[in-house]
């Protein structure tokens, strides 16, 4: 027995090709087919540009329909991006009408308040009801302007609501357009509202002249030329009285004639006649006179009979202070500037002369101190004057107007040309009668 030899019994084993395998085998099929004319269908170079073809179209249509994603893409992106922009305006527009209509209730409150203190002022005034009425009517101008502006305010941001959920642009832009239009309509009633409150203050101050006028008007008339009283809004007056004592005072003109308002005298000695018409500076001392002194100023305006009357005289100090008065917010000269508006405001250079011989210490100004008696017994002021433009306080007004002559003139006092340089006044005389 053959050891070596072994009867080895092998089971069937069934191969199984991999479909890349048959896909070759099926090329090489073709190809030897074709080649032995044993085959009618496509080459594998058609067939190979059947699969390319068919590769390419898909490529272009992937690139196509990317293309189309990314234009509805871009499509929409725009669409949101012109609907934020139109949004962002609306936005905007609402902010200008909201800052309008602080404005405007801002000048309505400033005019309503204004009211409120002209009518308080005016309460015991029935002289001025005609100027308060206009008052009233400007006030409620400027109300009835900030209540429109709160109106289109509303309208405005109605308008960003809508404009916020409304989806197209067509939409959103026709409710832009809509607050556009309250804009408009609020800007214009801001600058009613101002125009209104302007006026309102203008009015609010002419009931407080007017009530100024008619308190003065209790202490003040005013004269015309033959003494006449004229009504206390006059415009052009010749002389002031005073009421409780029935003194008047000359008014001064603007017409470089006799009683100028810039005319000055010299006041260095009780009598007239002394005075050259020029300092000596060569500046005009006064004209319509050959001597710029004070005594002759008051014969002059006695000779012309000025508001009926022919007895002037150069007022005392007592007399000159008795006009002093603290004006509203300080304003200078002090003194009551709706009846003697012509007083000169020149401080430390414009003083007002006062008569250098009195019959009392007191006629000579306040504290007034060792007094110099001439042999009529009338006493020597020494040369006073009174400067309305010097700054004055509360609780010396008449004190602190007073100036002595001898400081107002061309030099300082004490030179070697002193006094005949010096003692230089304005006058504004009185008469009893």
């Amino acid at each position: 027995m053959n050891m070596n030899t072994a009867n080895v019994h092998t089971p069937n084993k069934t191969f199984m090709p991999k479909p890349s395998h048959l896909l070759l085998a099926g090329l090489v099929m073709s190809s030897l087919l074709t080649a032995c004319g044993g085959s009618n269908g496509p080459s594998a170079e058609e067939l190979a540009a059947q699969a390319a073809a068919t590769a390419q179209a898909a490529a272009d249509k992937a690139a196509a329909d990317k293309a189309a994603a990314d234009k509805a893409a871009q499509a929409a992106a725009d669409r949101e991006a012109a609907l934020a922009a139109v949004r962002k305006q609306v936005s905007d527009t609402v902010t200008t009408v909201d800052a309008d209509t602080k404005a405007a209730q801002s000048a309505s409150a400033i005019a309503g308040y204004s009211l409120l203190q002209a009518k308080q002022q005016a309460a015991n005034y029935p002289e001025v009801a005609e100027t308060l009425v206009k008052t009233q009517a400007f006030a409620d101008q400027a109300k009835q302007a900030a209540d429109q502006a709160l109106a289109q305010k509303a309208l405005a941001t109605t308008a960003a609501s809508n404009a916020d959920s409304a989806q197209t642009l067509d939409a959103v832009t026709a409710f832009a357009q809509q607050a556009n239009k309250a804009a408009l309509s609020a800007k214009e009633a801001r600058t009613a509202a101002e125009q209104a409150q302007d006026a309102t203050l203008e009015s609010a101050a002419q009931v407080s002249a007017e009530i100024q006028l008619a308190e003065s008007s209790k202490r003040y008339s005013k004269l015309d030329s033959a003494g006449n009283i004229l009504p206390a809004s006059a415009t052009s007056w010749a002389c002031v009285q005073e009421n409780a004592t029935g003194k008047v005072w000359e008014s001064k003109t603007n017409d470089n004639g006799l009683r100028d308002r810039d005319w000055r005298y010299r006041h260095m000695h009780n009598s007239a006649g002394y005075a050259s018409t020029r300092d000596s500076t060569g500046a005009i001392l006064c004209q319509s006179l050959g001597n710029c002194d004070a005594y002759s100023y008051v014969n002059a305006v006695n000779n012309t009979g000025v508001c009926g009357r022919s007895q002037w005289r150069l007022p005392t100090m007592e007399e000159l202070l008795s006009l002093v008065q603290i004006n509203d917010n300080g304003q200078r000269p002090n003194i009551d500037l709706k009846f003697f508006p012509d007083t000169v405001n020149k401080p430390n250079q414009a003083a007002y002369c006062s008569e250098n011989l009195a019959k009392t210490a007191t006629d000579c100004g306040p504290n007034y101190t060792n007094p110099h008696y001439q042999p009529d017994g009338r006493i020597e002021c020494n040369y006073q004057g009174v400067d309305y433009g010097l700054p004055i306080s509360a609780d010396n007004p008449r004190g602190g107007s007073m100036a002595a002559l001898r400081h107002y003139g061309e030099v300082q006092d004490g030179l070697s040309t002193y006094p005949t340089n010096n003692w230089i006044c304005y006058t504004r005389l009185i008469s009893n009668r």
